[in-house]
C-alpha cells in the first residue's frame, strides 16, 4: 500500500517515500491513538489494544514490512490532506479523506490475485497513445 501510494505521489512530484511514508503514518497514528485504538482488537484475546500493544503496532508500521489497510489510508489522508479513492472488484470504490477538496490519488484494491493475497496497487488513467501525439 505504501509503495502505491509513492508511486501516486510521484506523478504530483512529491518526493515522499515509503519509509517517510511509513514514518509519518505511525506518527499521526500515535498523536491520534484515540481515533484509531478502538478499531485494533488483540487476536488472541479479542480485546481492544493496550496503548502498549497499539505503540508496538505503530512501531512496526516504520521498522517492518507490515501491511497497511483502512487505518493506515485514514491516517495517511489526514496527513496529504488528499481523498484516496479505493476501487474494488466487487464493491462500489471507497473514498477515504472526502472532506478534502484535492484530486483523489487512486489505488486499486486487490483480493487473491496472483496467489499474493490482499494487496494495494497504483492506477493511472489509460492513455491513448495515438490520439496523444496528434494533439
Amino acid at each position: 500500500m505504501y509503495r502505491a501510494i509513492e508511486d501516486q505521489l510521484q506523478e504530483r512530484e512529491s518526493p515522499l517515500t515509503v519509509a517517510a511514508l511509513r514514518s509519518r503514518t505511525a506518527e499521526y497514528m500515535q498523536s491520534h491513538m484515540e481515533d484509531f485504538l478502538p478499531f485494533l482488537t488483540n487476536p488472541n484475546t479479542g480485546d481492544m489494544y493496550t496503548p502498549e500493544e497499539f505503540g508496538k503496532y505503530c512501531d512496526d508500521i516504520v521498522n517492518t514490512a507490515a501491511w497497511g489497510g483502512q487505518l493506515e489510508l485514514r491516517a495517511l489522508s489526514h496527513i496529504l490532506q488528499t481523498p484516496i479513492e479505493i476501487i474494488q472488484a466487487d464493491s462500489p470504490p471507497i473514498v477515504v479523506g472526502e472532506e478534502y477538496p484535492k484530486k483523489p490519488l487512486i489505488l486499486v484494491y486487490m483480493r487473491h490475485a496472483y496467489g499474493l493475497g490482499e494487496h494495494y496497487n497504483s492506477v493511472t488513467w489509460l492513455v491513448n497513445r495515438a490520439t496523444e501525439n496528434c494533439s
